[in-house]
């Protein structure tokens, strides 16, 4: 029971921090908001962005929860055919940390054989899941859909 209590009380703590995050971006002013939002219409720049994102904060999970924030934002929330890109750049953001990790061990010559081939297929992966998933979500919006139908129940 107390560690339910644990879980419970830290999962309020991360979604007040994500709702800290959504006010926040409020705080930059809505003309900045409104020529961010343009610029994500773009489903490359969004990609881009969420790409940059992580990769500059090393945690996709924080560009993951920025992008939700965002999206669930009551003052000019972020169109979730937009976040969806985004989403995916995250997804994409996390491979250059894992490179960059693997290329740590370079002077260990035996942990750089192990290390950098693993970091290459999670690059792999991930480019493929998006040139994959981003070409079917342009043209058929299937995932949009699928999230607010999840979202829904």
């Amino acid at each position: 029971m107390v560690r339910f209590s644990y879980l419970v009380a830290l999962l309020f703590v991360f979604l007040l921090g994500v709702k800290g995050l959504g006010d926040g971006f409020g705080l930059l002013g809505s003309d900045f908001l409104d020529n961010f939002f343009r610029a994500t219409e773009n489903p490359f720049i969004g990609l881009i962005v969420g790409l940059l994102a992580t990769t500059l904060m090393q945690s996709s999970s924080v560009t993951t929860s920025m992008v939700v924030a965002l999206v669930a934002a009551p003052e000019n929330p972020l169109p979730l055919a937009n976040a969806v890109p985004m989403i995916m750049g995250a997804n994409i953001g996390t491979t250059v940390t894992a490179t960059i990790v693997s290329l740590g061990h370079i002077g260990r010559r035996e942990e750089f054989r192990r290390a950098f081939p693993v970091a290459i297929c999670h690059d792999l992966f991930n480019y493929f899941a998006v040139l994959v998933l981003l070409p079917i979500e342009l043209m058929t919006g299937y995932l949009q859909r699928s999230a607010i139908a999840l979202g829904s129940l």
